[in-house]
């Protein structure tokens, strides 16, 4: 998860470490972990855990990706595209996904809109005065 969140952060910033609050000491995915309405997966490749995702249930089979980071080691393999075709096979009955994400994380937003057809929704102002991107993608 580090590893992931940095590069992003070191790609598109002057900084060269950032992430959500918890990324680096392991808040984030116990928070993650002990939260009942979430749903969580390690990526295996070749043996290696590379990577995780976490799933948010809502009612009406709406469904949020609260997490997907793959080790930046791996990510020439087209895992992300592999993972999100899992997912969806995963979650047939979903109707609306949503994903978050940092309005500075280009290529984020080309691989949930070009890759896993989703649409911009809207810009989010956080209390801490960052940006993020809310896609979503109806079914």
């Amino acid at each position: 998860m580090i590893s992931s969140f940095n590069e992003d952060t070191s790609m598109h910033t002057d900084l060269k470490e950032d992430g959500p609050t918890g990324y680096n000491d392991g808040s984030l995915i116990k928070l993650l972990n002990e939260n009942e309405k979430y749903e969580n997966y390690v990526i295996v490749y070749d043996n290696n855990t590379v990577g995780a995702y976490t799933v948010a249930l809502k009612p009406n089979n709406e469904y949020n990706l609260e997490m997907l980071y793959i080790d930046p080691k791996y990510r020439e393999n087209h895992l992300g595209a592999i993972v999100w075709k899992d997912i969806e096979e995963k979650y047939i009955a979903a109707k609306k996904w949503t994903v978050e994400t940092p309005d500075y994380s280009k290529r984020n937003h080309h691989f949930y809109t070009q890759k896993c057809g989703f649409v911009f929704h809207r810009e989010n102002l956080c209390p801490n005065g960052a940006k993020s991107y809310i896609f979503e993608k109806q079914l």
